[in-house]
């Protein structure tokens, strides 16, 4: 089967913040120092418990926008990218990302950002996997995303978010490839957990 166009999911599924919503809500003040929350689902439920949505949303757009230079890439995505290139297949990243965070001051582009860390990591070079710049699309809602992903004609389409995948509107004909990145994958309502960027690019290179 071939597999000529790969779309990729960009948050948490290429740039891996797991580390980062902890010291990000620590440097905002809303969590003391050294709390000892590590993973996002701990950082988002403590402080959706004793601060709100507002204050979980607060974090987050700091999280992608001042603090992203944190983030690093998921292990073995770079390798992916690369291997895939190298077969000819053609790949977009397709983020449901808002042009600047919420509650943030300081209005910082998110967008600009994603972009600015994807270069400072390398992935539009041959090495670090080829990207073109102008195949990272940026959609402001959901529906939007999955409009871009039918547009673009995918074959594949990879997202840490389930609940993506299974929409409704998610176009049909798309594979979809669920990545946990390692995390506690529960509700994927049937979808096979892939808990690495190795067992991705398995599970592509049988479809190549």
């Amino acid at each position: 089967m071939s597999v000529p166009h790969i779309g990729i999911d960009l948050d948490n599924t290429i740039i891996d913040y797991e580390h980062v919503f902890a010291p990000t809500a620590e440097r905002l003040g809303l969590l003391p120092a050294r709390s000892g929350l590590t993973s996002k689902a701990c950082v988002k439920r403590h402080l959706c418990a004793h601060g709100g949505e507002a204050a979980w949303m607060r974090v987050q757009g700091q999280t992608y926008g001042r603090f992203i230079g944190l983030a690093t890439p998921y292990p073995g995505v770079g390798t992916f990218l690369r291997t895939v290139r190298a077969r000819g297949v053609h790949v977009s990243i397709v983020s449901h990302k808002t042009r600047h965070g919420h509650y943030d001051p300081d209005r910082i582009d998110l967008w600009g950002a994603a972009l600015d860390w994807l270069d400072r990591h390398g992935f539009f070079t041959v090495e670090g996997g080829g990207l073109d710049p102008a195949q990272v699309y940026f959609e402001t809602t959901r529906e939007a995303k999955l409009a871009r992903i039918a547009a673009l004609g995918c074959q594949i389409f990879i997202d840490d978010l389930a609940e993506v995948l299974l929409s409704p509107a998610f176009p049909a004909a798309v594979e979809r490839l669920w990545f946990t990145g390692g995390r506690a994958a529960s509700d994927g309502g049937g979808l096979p957990a892939l808990r690495s960027w190795a067992d991705v690019l398995d599970t592509v290179l049988a479809r190549l």
